[in-house]
């Protein structure tokens, strides 16, 4: 498989970071000079960036599973975003000083929100949230440096990667209830974890996808197969947002339709509109072509508005919770993304490239 020269590489790291550090320096000046708060920008950015991470680790784990070829072209990025997960913890700092701005839970000015969700004290308190937080990152540290260097033997490496995808969805799914569900703590959605794991691997294996069809790796067949798994997901993804809107929507109690009220009486239901359309209607009726999915610039395109579709929807997962009034965009959220998403990609480009698959794996299937 082909990868960047290392010096072309190191450049556009470099490029990347230097696009971070002045998103950064943008944000924080306008949060002080503009009177934006910066926390709801920098944790949706924070957010879609770790989920890319998240997403590669499972994919990486489902490939350790089932083996074959499909995985060949991008299975590289996975692994370099693997090595991320330190740079995404030390990203979350900026959040630490802020987190009362987002987690009304936190603010004892409230009485009536405390009094709703006392029965969730046990859980939702300062000092739990933060053990939880350094626990996801512990085991998502510990176990990709596993699956970047597995045991030798294919069969080490499927007893590594079940035990991994146990890990992997009990702390993605823990980590949404904590991160996202609880700024709006009263609400409670049994599925909302796998929602967003299956937006998490979506956004990745998009993001992949679009980046080896744009340059040219992988052969069509490999490419008609990672299509085909694109469609697979977004039928997943689609299929368990529509099921937590029908049950909630059919239970219709105060406490279930909290969290859909400002996201579908306001003007961010337009918002959930162009994600029915372009995280659903328009890959679902493209990657049915096999025509689209062997031609490396159509399903580049297909996984390229599947990415920008999965960037939006962590928008509408944090954002109208915390701007209730309707659908607003900010400087911040801009500056925020160029921040986090210059830093983490530039991480990326700096040790993603050369990472070879294990012979166990490749020949595994």
């Amino acid at each position: 498989m082909n990868s960047l020269p290392i010096s072309a590489a190191n450049r556009a790291s470099a490029a990347a970071w230097l696009v971070g550090a002045a998103g950064a320096a943008a944000l924080f000046f306008h949060a002080d000079y503009g009177g934006q708060a910066f926390a709801p920008s920098w944790l949706f950015a924070w957010l879609f960036f770790l989920g890319l991470s998240l997403g590669g680790m499972a994919l990486v784990l489902i490939h350790n599973l089932t083996g074959g070829a499909w995985a060949e072209p991008v299975r590289p990025l996975f692994e370099g975003a693997l090595r991320l997960f330190p740079l995404s913890a030390l990203l979350a700092v900026p959040l630490l000083f802020r987190l009362p701005e987002l987690y009304p839970w936190m603010r004892p000015a409230d009485p009536e929100l405390l009094e709703l969700v006392r029965h969730k004290a046990w859980y939702l308190n300062d000092a739990f949230f933060g053990m939880r937080a350094a626990i996801y990152f512990s085991i998502w540290i510990a176990l990709a440096r596993l699956l970047r260097a597995p045991p030798a033997g294919a069969a080490s490496v499927r007893a590594v990667s079940s035990a991994g995808f146990i890990l992997y969805a009990l702390t993605t799914t823990f980590a949404a209830i904590d991160w996202i569900m609880s700024i709006t703590p009263q609400w409670r959605s049994t599925g909302f974890g796998l929602l967003v794991g299956a937006g998490q691997t979506l956004a990745a294996l998009a993001g992949a996808v679009a980046g080896a069809a744009w340059s040219g790796r992988g052969g069509r067949d490999a490419l008609h197969d990672l299509g085909n798994l694109l469609l697979v997901l977004v039928m997943v993804w689609a299929y368990l947002a529509f099921m937590q809107f029908l049950i909630i929507w059919m239970e219709d109690l105060p406490d279930e339709i909290a969290w859909y009220a400002p996201r579908l009486q306001t003007s961010w239901r337009g918002l959930a509109l162009f994600l029915v359309l372009a995280n659903l209607v328009l890959p679902f009726l493209a990657l049915l072509s096999r025509g689209v999915k062997r031609s490396p610039r159509a399903l580049a395109a297909v996984a390229g508005v599947l990415l920008f579709a999965c960037l939006a929807d962590t928008f509408w997962l944090v954002m109208p919770s915390l701007r209730p009034d309707g659908f607003s965009l900010e400087w911040n959220d801009l500056f925020a993304l160029l921040a986090v998403g210059g830093i983490w990609l530039g991480g990326l480009l700096r040790g993603q490239m050369r990472a070879p698959i294990p012979a166990e794996v490749a020949d595994h299937g």
